[in-house]
């Protein structure tokens, strides 16, 4: 089965071969510690950068561009507009900030990731 690596927070999740899956949504669902604040490629909040893997990645989509420009042929996406299909390995700042847990918006909006399929 393929994995995604956390290596900032040291996390591994897998999922079934053959399935191309949202790397925040993994995240989210696996209580990994990435922090993340909209879900839908406006704040950034969610940057990773790609160590292994990006081979296994679907291309950046527009708001990956937008948002983070110059930054993408460095490595960086952003895990909630990012589907994995293979092993991946990666890292975030551990100084990034995302909602706090305990926020009525992040319940609702970790609801609605959540509710989702994880695979497209």
């Amino acid at each position: 089965m393929p994995c995604i690596r956390f290596e900032t927070t040291d996390r591994t999740t897998e999922y079934p071969a053959g399935e191309s899956v949202n790397v925040l949504r993994m995240a989210i669902r696996h209580e990994v510690g990435l922090p993340w604040k909209c879900g839908s490629g406006r704040c950034g909040t969610d940057r990773i950068l790609v160590k292994e893997g990006a081979d296994h990645l679907d291309a950046p989509r527009r708001r990956e561009r937008e948002r983070l420009g110059p930054l993408l042929d460095e490595g960086y996406r952003l895990a909630c507009q990012t589907y994995t299909s293979g092993d991946l390995v990666v890292t975030w700042d551990p100084e990034q900030k995302g909602l706090d847990e305990g926020s009525e918006l992040h319940a609702k909006l970790k609801e609605r990731w959540l509710a989702a399929p994880d695979s497209t």
